[in-house]
């Protein structure tokens, strides 16, 4: 089936092609006698109009690129949320880009939006390395959601925190072999680690920390070699929900009963953190309020590109659920 083109929205209208492109982009020069007949000339042949051409084509500050690391984690929906909540009734048209879970394909979705010539992108768990970022943030001005990055506005959970809630909350039910499940330490990603070993350290206790990717199907493998030893450790902190996901996964797997024989803490607070029948303890980085901010941060840089870069820090809280509970050890003194 031929599309509708703006061609035949002229024709049907009697008009030139130029005003029909000047009423859908509601720019000035067309009385609203002949917008109306345009736009129900429009709407007979079905027209869907290309609102990014259209963007282009005005030069105003109309399209925002967002780009989200990983649909498969649904910390990036929460965050989505809260973006589509703080842009409002603003009128902007969102152009959507995703990543890949290992940073593969981040590249290329920021060439996409790039390309669009979108007006800012806000960018929501970013795998590039900082130099690679700070060119794509010397193009186009960058909003960078949960993760600090050079040249460009942040919005971010304190990780540092968030870690020691985390920890410390392990340690305060008596576990002293507590096993850091640690995300790819790359640039913008190595504060839970960070927080993890200094509260560990500062209790006096050895950090035992087991190098993992993103992926919940990964964690399970990862962790096996330390479920199956003699030593196992008592509590694991995972660096997000799906790894702590696939943390309780390999117990299950193993016969280990969680949390009497092991304590599992996960991060984020995802939707999934609410696993049916054993809700995930986590730390939560409030991931709908980090979009929302996002977005005000993208609209007041709109509105003054020349303002100071900003940085906007929320604070992670702990919710304790059904996967953390006192040390056997702590249980039999």
């Amino acid at each position: 089936m031929k599309s509708v083109t703006m061609e035949d929205v002229a024709r049907a209208a009697g008009v030139s092609r130029a005003l029909v492109s000047l009423a859908y982009r509601n720019a000035p020069g067309v009385n609203a006698k002949t917008r109306e007949r345009i736009f129900q000339a429009g709407r007979d042949l079905n027209y869907q109009p290309n609102r990014i051409a259209a963007s282009l084509a005005s030069k105003s500050q109309n399209s925002i690129g967002v780009f989200l690391s990983d649909l498969h984690n649904d910390l990036f929906a929460d965050i989505f949320d809260g973006l589509r909540e703080g842009f409002g009734e603003s009128a902007k048209q969102l152009i959507l880009a995703i990543g890949s879970i290992d940073g593969q394909r981040d590249t290329a979705a920021l060439d996409t939006l790039v390309q669009s010539r979108v007006d800012l992108v806000v960018a929501a768990g970013l795998l590039l390395p900082d130099a690679a970022l700070s060119g794509y943030a010397a193009v186009t001005p960058m909003v960078s959601t949960a993760r600090i990055a050079p040249g460009t506005d942040n919005v971010y959970a304190n990780n540092l925190t968030g870690a020691a809630l985390a920890t410390n909350h392990l340690i305060e039910l008596g576990h002293r072999r507590i096993a850091f499940l640690a995300n790819p330490q790359s640039d913008g990603y190595r504060e839970r680690g960070t927080g993890y070993r200094t509260a560990m350290q500062t209790s006096g206790l050895e950090p035992w920390i087991i190098a993992s990717s993103y992926a919940r199907t990964q964690a399970a493998v990862d962790i096996g070699e330390a479920l199956r030893s003699s030593q196992r450790p008592t509590a694991v902190f995972a660096h997000n929900d799906q790894s702590a996901l696939g943390v309780l996964d390999a117990a299950a797997h193993y016969g280990i009963h969680v949390p009497s024989q092991l304590s599992v803490v996960g991060y984020d607070n995802s939707s999934s953190s609410l696993v049916p029948g054993m809700a995930l303890s986590t730390v939560d980085i409030h991931a709908r309020e980090l979009g929302l901010r996002s977005a005000q941060a993208a609209l007041a840089r709109l509105e003054d590109p020349s303002a100071p870069l900003q940085s906007i820090s929320i604070e992670p809280s702990l919710l304790v659920r059904g996967t953390s509970a006192r040390s056997e050890d702590a249980r039999n003194t």
